[in-house]
């Protein structure tokens, strides 16, 4: 067994052996244990001899060119570390495959998903189908098929600078889900650290369109031409200033007579609280068909039909196509910069200036309240809660029906 000192030129030069010999095998006399092999081919491979709980083995490191002699050397040395140990050089490999095989199974994609079917469906069961839309739309084409340790900081930063030319709302929404997707891989041992620590949010700039006489005038006009069930479904966002998600879901047991009980699972805020329901209200609900437990159903005949001869659907769901539908509306006037959440906005500010308290409005909105508040008052101000919003709807007749605005009575 030739012993030396290996070095760069040792390695790079030393003959091969002849056919007869098949290799050659020079060991080091700076790391015991630590040699090159040469084949007669001329492959020349560094390795190391290791005794592991008593037993001798011999291990491979690496060929060279592709790993120096220096490299190796360090190499060898961390091995029979382990050895000293116990630990078994194979075993070590065999261990460093499986995490490699397991960080390339955990794709984005996959982890997103796990997320998703385990966290989201769990904890945020109102919330959970937009996030999955999120998710398929803005960060699958773009991350999907990437193990999600190769996912950068760099990358996070580019995705959201991105969506925020477009809107700085939606691109703090995204980095929001971005960070919760990173944080919950954390704490499922997928990740070290998330890519998206410390990622500050855009600017936003708080809205405050609300809709003139004039403005709320056109777009009831447009509501009227646009039909069942996206028609009714606008004008009771109007009427009630109740959020969108919630009157689309309407179903028809939260009716009762003139209030509408919305419960708590259906509430951003999750506590549920009653509307009380002007004529006007009354009115548009009972125009409506009844094709199923939702008020406003997806499933339907055709939206030119007006729903008149509509029948109920095997999947008896809310109604979708917002944007869609809200497309086909603004064809129908000439107002501008508006989106539907302005409609909840305008209510609130005509009831002020028609003279209702904050807290009232507060209490139509359905707003969260906390601390001592949300603590100690429990008063659901109904019969207030009713006078603002008749004494709204009194005010929306004049402005988009002027002729019938003497029908309009105050309900007990």
């Amino acid at each position: 067994m030739a012993r030396v000192k290996l070095t760069n030129l040792k390695v790079a030069k030393t003959p091969v052996p002849s056919p007869k010999r098949k290799q050659k095998e020079l060991w080091d006399t700076e790391v015991p244990g630590f040699g090159l092999r040469i084949g007669h081919g001329g492959r020349r491979t560094f390795m190391v001899m290791v005794r592991v709980n008593g037993v001798q083995r011999r291990y491979t490191i690496a060929t060279y060119p592709e790993m120096s002699l220096k490299d190796a050397r360090e190499e060898a040395r961390k091995l029979r570390a382990d050895a000293r140990q116990g630990i078994d050089p194979k075993e070590r490999e065999t261990e460093k495959r499986r995490v490699a095989q397991r960080q390339r199974q955990n794709t984005f994609a996959v982890i997103a998903r796990e997320f998703i079917d385990d966290h989201a469906k769990k904890s945020a069961p109102r919330s959970w189908g937009e996030m999955n839309r999120k998710i398929t739309k803005d960060l699958l084409p773009q991350w999907g098929d990437r193990p999600i340790r190769s996912i950068t900081r760099q990358d996070v930063k580019e995705l959201i600078r991105k969506k925020a030319l477009k809107s700085p709302v939606s691109a703090n929404r995204l980095l929001s889900l971005v960070k919760s997707i990173f944080y919950w891989a954390m704490d499922e041992e997928v990740l070290d650290a998330s890519p998206a620590v410390r990622i500050t949010p855009e600017k936003e700039t708080e809205r405050d369109r609300v809709l003139n006489d004039h403005e709320i005038g056109a777009v009831w006009s447009a509501f009227d031409q646009l039909g069942y069930p996206f028609g009714p479904l606008f004008k009771l966002l109007l009427v009630t200033g109740q959020r969108r998600g919630e009157v689309a879901a309407m179903k028809w047991s939260e009716i009762e007579g003139d209030k509408w009980r919305l419960p708590g699972s259906r509430v951003k805020s999750g506590s549920g609280h009653l509307i009380p329901l002007s004529s006007m209200a009354v009115r548009i609900l009972d125009d409506l068909p009844r094709v199923g437990k939702h008020v406003f159903p997806s499933d339907r005949v055709s939206e030119k039909s007006n729903g008149k001869n509509g029948k109920p659907g095997a999947n008896d769901k809310p109604v979708i196509g917002f944007a869609k539908a809200k497309r086909r509306c603004d064809k129908d006037h000439h107002v501008t910069n508006w989106r539907l959440h302005d409609l909840r906005r305008t209510v609130a500010t005509n009831m002020r200036a028609l003279g209702v308290d904050r807290l009232t409005v507060s209490k139509v909105l359905n707003h969260a309240e906390s601390g001592v508040t949300k603590v100690y008052d429990r008063y659901a101000a109904d019969p207030e809660k009713r006078r603002a919003l008749v004494r709204w709807a009194r005010r929306l007749e004049v402005i988009v029906q002027p002729e019938r605005a003497g029908e309009v009575v105050n309900l007990r």
